[in-house]
């Protein structure tokens, strides 16, 4: 092993590279789940694990999926983990709709893909030829695979079975509830919770209630499904394991609305509360389209999404039994598209967080910021702003940009190659909240949430890594009525804060949020 990892990576790697311990009950031989909180360093482990068994030739290959945003993380040849920890010789494929490589051809083979890549039975068929008894197949940000029924899912237990190691990677495995736990388990080996079915887990840990008795209402039997997870997942705390800064407690920015914009939400909030009192709890995926309408208000827009049926999400809509069943998804270029108009009803927030930048630039010439916008034409006025100021260094994370543009922003906040003035990166958490090191910020700031839990918390820990070096700070900015009144920014981010899972509130609940505010 590298003389550079920290203590606790040592016990990692030493739990990766074993194939069972029955001694601490890990019976089932090949299976393991790291859920490091994020920044410990699980790819690092994983990467260096993976070098050990090579030379003791029970690993010829490294098969990675993980989401696409991932995907240069790991494969960069450039900035990516990889280059970063090999010490071995070793060969590296993107295995995407353009197949790029580098490396050693002599060496540990690494093939990067992604989720959605391999939902295409074509596809995985070409990279099951590639998997065998000496194998391993490492599923970062495992939650992708936590729905049961979607068709990455499936996909990967399809390539699972052709592969005789597998991990998964993951720092925030529960996302939702613990039902996340059951596909994640079933890939890595069905018998550890010897349970044959969802609805065998469901009837186990489960308790149903609400709409014809079908809806869960909450768990039971934790300590079972603790018992039986626990042999095979490792999961440590940075705090007790990494001498970081501390992440400081987030600061409330309270920005009131002008009166017109106020009147707009109103609205919007008292036709909403009535509609959906009207609604079943079956229907609690409406709320979140509904809800989302508010937030796009006190952002300074409305238009812009759509809701479409998907089989896989993690953060959005439940049916009956408490299943995924649809999705509020962006248009790629809302501003541009012909069915999907974007109104601006008002520019509070980007007006005070102009001013607030200018005042945090006259106190640091070398101010690093990172800023998250839930909504993609919030995201492209920002940028615009920055830009014409021409004050900053500015960088963009968003979905479908060019991954020249994605990797010049990363480099803006990686602390090998950040610049030594100002810089704002500016991006969406669904695009950029996963597996980046952004460690040359000390100050992040959310100008909108999104309603993930996951999201919020991934998000948070871009610029909580090794590498940092001073204390973080954390900035909401919440929309207020004229008067102070509280908005829906206030209910998403008290749920985040006290750690619930918005995706799972029924219809009821988030009619009751509104009427309080």
């Amino acid at each position: 092993m590298t003389p550079d990892l920290f203590a606790h990576q040592v016990v990692g790697v030493d739990a990766l590279v074993k194939w069972d311990d029955p001694a601490n009950g890990r019976k089932i031989g090949g299976v393991f789940m790291l859920a490091d909180e994020m920044g410990a360093g699980k790819t690092k482990q994983v990467i260096e694990a993976a070098q050990v068994l090579h030379e003791r030739d029970e690993v010829d290959r490294v098969v990675v999926v993980c989401p696409a945003s991932v995907r240069p993380v790991w494969y960069d040849p450039e900035l990516g983990e990889l280059v970063k920890h090999l010490h071995t010789p070793a060969f590296v494929t993107e295995y995407h709709a353009r197949l790029r490589q580098w490396g050693d051809k002599r060496g540990l083979r690494w093939i990067i893909t992604n989720y959605d890549f391999i939902r295409d039975d074509s596809r995985r068929a070409i990279l099951k030829q590639f998997c065998g008894k000496k194998t391993w197949l490492v599923l970062d940000e495992s939650s992708a695979v936590k729905n049961y029924k979607a068709q990455q899912t499936k996909a990967c237990l399809d390539l699972r079975k052709a592969c005789s190691r597998v991990t998964l990677l993951n720092g925030t495995p529960i996302a939702n509830n613990p039902g996340d736990l059951y596909s994640q388990a079933r890939i890595m080996d069905s018998r550890i919770l010897d349970c044959k079915t969802w609805f065998h887990f469901r009837s186990r840990y489960a308790l149903l209630g609400g709409w014809m008795q079908k809806q869960i209402i909450g768990w039971q039997n934790l300590e079972d499904l603790q018992r039986r997870m626990a042999p095979y997942v490792l999961r440590r705390l940075k705090k007790d394991c990494i001498d970081l800064p501390d992440k400081l407690p987030p600061v409330a920015l309270t920005v009131p609305l002008t009166e017109r914009t106020w009147a707009t939400y109103k609205q919007m909030r008292d036709e909403m509360v009535a509609w959906l009192s009207d609604e079943s709890v079956s229907t609690a995926w409406h709320a979140v389209t509904k809800v989302m309408r508010l937030a796009q208000i006190t952002s300074g827009f409305v238009g812009g999404v759509e809701v479409e049926p998907i089989d896989e999400v993690d953060n959005l809509g439940l049916d009956e039994v408490g299943e995924v069943v649809g999705v509020v998804k962006e248009e790629e270029d809302p501003l541009q598209s012909p069915t999907l108009t974007v109104q601006e009803v008002g520019q509070e927030k980007l007006t005070f967080f102009l001013k607030w930048l200018d005042e945090r630039l006259e106190e640091d010439k070398s101010f690093k910021c990172l800023v998250w916008c839930r909504f993609r034409p919030e995201l492209a006025r920002l940028v615009s702003a920055l830009q014409e100021r021409g004050s900053v260094i500015v960088g963009e994370i968003r979905g479908g940009q060019k991954k020249e543009e994605r990797a010049a922003a990363l480099r803006l906040l990686d602390p090998r190659t950040a610049p030594d003035g100002p810089v704002i990166v500016c991006g969406t958490p669904a695009s950029g909240s996963m597996g980046l090191n952004l460690a040359s910020a000390h100050t992040v700031v959310y100008l909108s949430n999104d309603h993930s839990l996951k999201t919020r918390l991934q998000s948070e820990d871009r610029v909580h890594r090794p590498g940092q070096i001073n204390h973080v700070s954390y900035y909401d900015v919440l929309a207020t009525g004229p008067q102070g009144q509280q908005t829906i920014d206030h209910v998403i981010i008290k749920a985040l804060r006290n750690k619930e899972a918005l995706a799972t509130w029924t219809t009821q609940a988030w009619v009751d949020a509104l009427k309080r505010e």
